[in-house]
């Protein structure tokens, strides 16, 4: 249950450039920065879908800053401490305004398009009635406030390899990345029933982290060797020292030996994070198809993809190789959960799939 899509690169001189520059609205936006996202989003209803765009596009222009060379490295941090402000302002349910960010000569057509269109961005989210505005700001500050926290942590990262230090940075970079977007997912799904409230609601909530966090566990897996060239490691160090290993090692494809135990390890917290996640579905009334569809589809792609990863370990440290659910499949899956919607056992069944032993 992603706030965010993968990002996709388009050229200069495309019509989708055009589009981008002009879109009217949050979701044309969207339909040109995240498509897959975007197609997700309307399986949900108007209102809902319009308010997950407009959250989205808040916490992907915080993304591009934290992330983009159109934005002058000296100056990332700043501007991210003015959006983690107007974050905390729509928290409280106030409305918002943004200049556009401050740029230099690097970055692509779709991270300057997006940073210069920040005043649209914050005009978005503003016009979202007050609770809304409040749900997206709360999860907001939490998303900055993580982009804030890899920025300082990997600051040296390109002239040697950072790791996190240790299981519990892993579980807050977890929970700060994706785990704080399943429960607002649940918070939103809530806000359209009067029946999910008090313990219930809380439950929910619980759940719709653990169901993030998963998700994000996976991408920690299988963005494994990309991340290492990019002298990011987000295996803890405590437990690469534990088996022999520095984040360094992870350049090297006979590194897979001393590191099975850890990625056994990590493997088996994401299906634990997915296995407590189910309880989110008990809470979404069978009739709320296309609902329980859009936020079943990455939990049963991350058990897919999870399952690759254990077929072929060894994969996670070639940087020309990228684990994923092949696209026709996604819409296969995508056609069994809205055609022959499943029961909350069923859908147990396609989350939890058949174990590897």
């Amino acid at each position: 249950m992603p706030i965010s899509g993968r990002r996709r690169a388009i050229s200069d001189n495309s019509a989708e450039y055009a589009r981008l520059e002009e879109a009217p609205d949050p979701k044309e936006l969207l339909d040109v920065l995240a498509r897959s996202f975007a197609l997700t989003l309307r399986l949900l209803p108007p209102a809902m879908g319009d308010h997950f765009a407009r959250a989205y596009l808040f916490a992907r222009a915080a993304d591009t800053v934290a992330d983009t060379d159109a934005v002058d490295p000296a100056a990332r941090l700043r501007v991210l401490e003015t959006l983690e402000d107007t974050a905390t302002r729509l928290a409280r349910g106030e409305p918002v305004t943004l200049e556009p960010a401050p740029l230099g000569p690097g970055g692509g057509p779709q991270e300057r398009t997006l940073l210069e269109r920040l005043p649209d961005v914050a005009r978005w989210v503003s016009e979202m009635e007050v609770p809304a505005r409040k749900r997206a700001g709360e999860v907001a500050v939490t998303l900055i406030g993580a982009m804030r926290e890899d920025l300082g942590r990997f600051a040296e990262a390109g002239e040697r390899v950072v790791a996190l230090p240790d299981e519990p940075a892993l579980e807050d970079y977890l929970y700060g990345n994706a785990g704080c977007v399943g429960g607002y997912w649940a918070k939103e799904l809530a806000a359209t029933s009067h029946r999910i409230t008090g313990l219930d609601l809380q439950n929910m909530e619980q759940a719709g982290v653990r169901l993030g966090k998963a998700l994000q566990r996976v991408n920690v897996l299988r963005d494994l060797a990309k991340d290492i060239r990019q002298g990011r490691c987000y295996l803890p160090e405590s437990s690469l020292s534990a088996h022999g290993l520095e984040p360094r090692d992870l350049f090297f494809p006979d590194a897979h030996g001393p590191l099975r135990p850890l990625l056994d390890a990590q493997i088996a917290a994401a299906h634990a994070d997915l296995e407590a996640g189910l309880e989110f579905f008990h809470h979404l009334p069978h009739r709320w198809l296309r609902r329980r569809a859009a936020a079943a589809l990455p939990a049963v792609l991350a058990k897919r993809t999870l399952d690759r990863i254990e077929a072929q370990p060894e994969r996670l440290l070639d940087a020309q190789d990228t684990i994923k659910v092949p696209r026709g499949e996604v819409y296969r899956i995508l056609l069994r959960l809205l055609l022959l919607p499943p029961s909350d056992r069923g859908l147990a069944r396609m989350v939890r799939g058949r174990r590897r032993r």
